[in-house]
């Protein structure tokens, strides 16, 4: 055998640990399989159009850290939106009450990170909302909370007739015409991120919504200047009436 044909074995010898390695890291990489249940909860509020789901991971290979959970929405007619988690819970117990009957026991979580691990099956409940929307809405809240505080500096705040100022008006305007949802299928993609690469499966579902169900989330419009008067009044005054949001149930199916 030649020496150059000995310099090429040494050199792909070389090599062979660092390929080791990669395979390795390739072969370890945690991968997070998304279970869902058979129907997703969705409806429309002062926070917008909302997207409730029961999620649960179960991870092989080796525990990891969640940063952030999305959804990309995709309608059949090609339209795309982004949702973000905005709140967590996670049932923590149960409680037997004296009737027989069981309570869970439900707690809010921070949404800044989640720890999925090897051992167990993490199950919870998160509500998924459009972050522009949000930011923006909370922006023009604001802008009408800092007046309040200066008409009641002055002694000129009236809940009723603040309620029908320029602010308010344009406020319950933006939120009505937020309004995403339409008759048809979506395509949902639950889109996982996290500092450290990672395998996803089990991710990709479909829903459809009816004209019933579009009607059904259309009437909660009528609710949104209610609700606002609802915050601003006592439940003693006249003006204040129960809202009940409507929400709709279709189930998901996996593609």
């Amino acid at each position: 055998m030649k020496l150059i044909d000995w310099v090429a074995i040494l050199g792909a010898l070389a090599w062979t640990p660092h390929l080791i390695s990669m395979i390795r890291n390739w072969l370890s990489k945690p991968e997070i399989r998304v279970i869902t249940p058979r129907s997703v909860s969705l409806g429309f509020t002062t926070l917008g159009s909302i997207f409730n789901l029961h999620l649960a991971f179960a991870v092989k290979n080796k525990d990891i850290v969640i940063s952030s959970i999305k959804l990309k929405l995709k309608h059949e007619t090609g339209g795309e939106k982004n949702f973000e988690w905005q709140g967590i819970q996670q049932q923590v117990m149960k409680m037997k009450i004296p009737d027989g009957s069981v309570l869970p026991y439900e707690k809010e979580q921070s949404v800044l990170a989640m720890k999925l691990n090897q051992k167990d099956i993490v199950e919870r409940f998160i509500q998924f909302q459009e972050k522009f929307f949000i930011e923006e809405k909370y922006a023009r809240e604001n802008k009408a909370l800092k007046n309040i505080a200066y008409l009641k500096s002055q002694e000129k705040y009236d809940p009723m007739e603040f309620m029908s100022s320029q602010d308010m008006q344009e406020l319950v305007k933006y939120i009505q015409q937020s309004f995403y949802w339409q008759v048809g299928t979506y395509e949902v993609t639950i889109q996982v991120e996290s500092p450290e690469p990672f395998v996803i499966k089990g991710n990709k579902y479909l829903f459809s919504l009816t004209p019933l169900d579009i009607e059904a989330l259309e009437n909660n419009k009528d609710f949104i200047e209610n609700d606002y008067k609802n915050i601003l009044v006592p439940q003693s005054d006249e003006e204040f009436k129960k809202v009940e949001w409507k929400w709709r149930n279709p189930p998901l199916q996996k593609t």
